[in-house]
């Protein structure tokens, strides 16, 4: 797997619609109530030194970092910074208790967990366990009836997904009573006449987060600036906000291309602002890692950004932060009061320590 994470999504099973003269349209939240993260460079690790080679996403918890390797031959690295103990868990692979591409990674109470959207598998690690010799992760499908899964985590009993879904924009799945349940419209179009389906594709997340007491989520667009706040009540989503942080670029061609083989109806042109990179909160905020980068201008980097927007709960704009680095993944310590960031800067990379 090459270094595409999201990119995977973004520009191959792209989506949505827009004018073919669309300009770039910078969000004023980058300017509106901002201000600066500083780190120290005694409180970076550095990865690299570690063995752990093309990292793109992290959680932190307690002493322990969980790092998503999608090129090695093991998938999650789990670092102890306190002992110093480095673990490996899920071997590369399609097979049973192995793992293929996972694109992010979400941390809920002690569990970290992370959609393999080539198996449809959602991986759950407990941390209290994980570093046991003879532990090994929980694994759910979640391609029953037919589904399509791109992001998933779970609250409570059941497993909150999107997807390539047309009854709905999340399913909210009970695996011991193999029921699913959608809820949700998709958000507004700009061309209302587009099928579920392709509305599936335009606004494709697999960047999900919830609130400590699980019962608000926030879904993430990387594609372009798409925010969605939705209540969680039982087995359904009622969503409170939306928020845009620009217009999609997008062209769209409903017919096949005469002599085209391989077609994609809608796709992302090479202009296109890109959205978030990362989702971490607390209890009060949502802090979104923003790209705001173009393919043309980027090319693979465009998954990695220097800005933090944050949101309260209710999708109101709170701050901005802006950082020195580049980064792919934050990960937010309520014990420390501290960001930790995953940092690519001029070949290196390491996690830094952002202090808010």
């Amino acid at each position: 797997m090459k270094k595409l994470s999201y990119l995977f999504i973004a520009l191959f099973i792209s989506a949505c619609q827009a004018e073919p003269d669309f300009t770039e349209e910078v969000t004023p939240l980058l300017h509106t109530r901002e201000g600066s993260l500083q780190f120290a460079q005694t409180d970076n690790l550095n990865l690299d030194a570690l063995g752990i080679v093309h990292p793109t996403k992290i959680v932190r918890k307690d002493s322990l970092y969980v790092i998503l390797t999608p090129q090695s031959a093991y998938r999650f690295a789990i670092y102890n910074h306190l002992n110093g103990t480095l673990h490996h868990l899920v071997p590369a692979g399609s097979g049973e208790g192995e793992g293929h591409c996972y694109l992010n990674l979400h941390l809920n109470g002690n569990i970290v967990s992370a959609l393999d959207f080539s198996t449809g598998r959602l991986v759950e690690i407990d941390l209290n366990h994980c570093t046991e010799a003879d532990y090994r992760p929980v694994f759910t499908s979640l391609t029953t009836h037919g589904k399509t899964p791109l992001g998933a985590v779970r609250a409570g009993n059941r497993i909150i997904s999107t997807g390539i879904y047309t009854s709905g924009r999340y399913c909210s799945t009970n695996p011991a009573e193999n029921e699913d349940i959608y809820s949700v419209a998709y958000p507004e179009c700009a061309l209302p006449s587009l099928s579920d389906s392709l509305k599936s594709i335009f606004y494709a997340s697999n960047c999900l987060a919830l609130n400590r007491p699980q019962t608000r989520l926030a879904c993430a667009n990387m594609q372009y600036g798409c925010l969605d706040l939705c209540d969680i009540r039982e087995d359904q989503l009622i969503r409170v906000n939306e928020v845009h942080l620009n217009r999609p670029g997008v062209s769209i061609r409903l017919q096949r291309p005469k002599g085209r083989k391989m077609w994609y109806p809608v796709a992302y042109t090479d202009h296109n602002l890109f959205g978030f990179c990362d989702l971490t909160t607390s209890d009060d905020y949502i802090f979104a890692l923003y790209s705001g980068r173009t393919y043309r201008q980027y090319r693979n980097d465009v998954d990695k950004g220097r800005v933090i927007l944050v949101f309260d709960w209710n999708g109101s704009h709170v701050r901005t932060y802006h950082l020195s680095n580049s980064c792919s993944s934050i990960s937010y310590d309520p014990v420390t009061d501290a960001i930790y960031a995953l940092s690519h800067e001029k070949g290196k990379c390491e996690i830094i320590t952002l202090n808010l």
